[in-house]
């Protein structure tokens, strides 16, 4: 089973079924993990990648759902994980009579916000 490690109970958002793979959000998400809200915005904000328009998009839900379950103080990225969702099978006509596969996959972008203990 797997275990939740957000150390500090934060606010949670999640963009299910998002059209990207999430082996193209991963890279994103790494980079913004562990960095305060605001920068992490800045980073987003100036990234030219769909996944950063979809990261930031979940990040501002999660900042606002932290202020309707008053959450405040210095919020900071404290969990960013990008699942499996379920794949679109397509296809077309290849070359001799064969069939090629075309995969449309998506992903479950989750965002935690939390506060830091120290600060």
């Amino acid at each position: 089973m797997l275990q939740n490690k957000v150390a500090a109970p934060g606010a949670k958002s999640i963009y299910k079924y998002a059209k990207i793979s999430p082996k193209k959000v991963m890279p994103v998400l790494t980079m913004v993990r562990g960095k305060r809200v605001g920068d992490a915005v800045t980073f987003l904000t100036f990234d030219p990648t769909k996944a950063a328009k979809l990261i930031l998009k979940t990040l501002n839900a999660a900042v606002a759902n932290a202020g309707q379950q008053h959450i405040s103080g210095n919020l900071y990225v404290a969990h960013a994980v990008a699942d499996t969702a379920p794949t679109a099978k397509r296809g077309r006509p290849g070359s001799r009579s064969h069939y090629n596969k075309i995969l449309k996959r998506s992903a479950h972008i989750t965002v935690v916000v939390g506060t830091k203990e120290g600060n």
